[in-house]
């Protein structure tokens, strides 16, 4: 899930406040072949009111197609977090990886589960990533409902 963090008006709280943005959609406009309806719903911070807002916008040009993509990166693997910055001819990601290798220590948790031990050399692996308790180990993520799609596809081809 993204969240986009900018100031609004709250209108519970009479002023400028934090908002988070957890939801936004596209859809083709009626009006225009030109351009397509943005859907936003904004949460205050403080009190939680939603505030919906719709604007009408351009067909998105290749800059904001490439911003679209690199945001779907923390989908497809496993991320600390994204930093996109945008600017007149330029644009620049930054990808930050987890400090440890997160699919390895979770197998390494699974096959203590399913054994019942472990070797010294996995458990030196989980302290040393500060997990010897591996209930800290963060779960995956569920794919998106996109890669299941093309899951499926490939399986019903092969």
């Amino acid at each position: 899930m993204i969240e986009i963090h900018g100031q609004k008006y709250c209108v519970t709280c009479k002023q400028i406040r934090d908002h988070t943005c957890f939801h936004m959609a596209y859809r083709k406009s009626e009006k225009s072949d030109d351009a397509y309806r943005k859907e936003e719903r904004w949460n205050c911070d403080r009190c939680h009111t939603a505030k919906y807002v719709t604007k009408e916008v351009p067909i998105p040009t290749e800059k904001a197609m490439l911003v679209k993509l690199l945001m779907s990166m923390s989908e497809k693997y496993e991320l600390e977090g994204i930093r996109i910055t945008v600017g007149f001819r330029e644009v620049q990601a930054i990808f930050r990886f987890p400090e440890h290798d997160l699919p390895k220590l979770r197998a390494i948790a699974e096959n203590w589960s399913d054994r019942g031990y472990i070797t010294a050399k996995d458990l030196l692996k989980l302290e040393k990533a500060g997990m010897r308790d591996v209930a800290k180990i963060p779960p995956k993520w569920a794919p998106s409902k996109r890669e299941l799609r093309a899951e499926a596809m490939r399986n019903a081809f092969n």
